[in-house]
This record gives C-alpha cells, structure tokens and sequence, in this order.
C-alpha cells in the first residue's frame, strides 16, 4: 500500500511540471509497464481531490493504455492518445487558471 505521501496534494506551483511530464510520457508512449501507469496515476491524484477532469484523465489514460495492449491498430491507438493529451491540456489548462487566482 502506498505511503501517504506517494498521494498526498503536491503545491499548486508543481502541477505544471507534472502534468507536463505526464503529456510527454503519453505522447510517446508505445507501450504499457505498471511501474509506469502507477507513477501516472499517483500525478493525477496527487493534483487533489479527484474531479471530474482528473476522473476524465484517469479514464482516457486506462483506455489508451488498454488499446495498446488490445489492438494492434495504430489509428485506433492514436486516436485515444489523442483524446488523453486533449484532456490532460485541459486539466493542465485549468490548474493554471487556479495557479494565478491563488497567486
């Protein structure tokens, strides 16, 4: 079981150095290792208390990395990864609006 730090709410100013080495772990991943899946799960939960967007994120992350390993379609693959960046900018989007209101 995790220790309570692995999850614990990380400051507001270090969101965008997550979530953007999250995106660029998604946008060239190829493949699916846990160890790597666990680190991208503990960043989304580490943002706060899950959201709407980070439920999102969470969902489009576990179905691009299920299409990896369940279809050999590089467009369908694509298609998700896609969908995942879409969402993790749209988080990343949001915690800057959030970053300079607290700021």
């Amino acid at each position: 079981m995790p220790a309570t730090d692995d999850v614990a709410p990380w400051p507001w100013r270090d969101h965008p150095a997550a979530l953007g080495a999250l995106r660029r772990g998604v946008a060239v991943q190829s493949s699916v290792d846990a160890a790597d899946g666990v680190k991208a799960r503990r960043i989304l939960f580490s943002l706060g208390e899950p959201s709407g967007e980070i439920l999102a994120a969470l969902d489009a992350l576990d179905r691009f990395e299920r299409t990896i390993v369940e279809c050999d379609n590089p467009s369908a693959i694509e298609t998700r990864r896609l969908n995942c960046l879409v969402i993790l900018d749209r988080l990343a989007a949001k915690g800057s609006v959030a970053r300079e209101l607290l700021d």
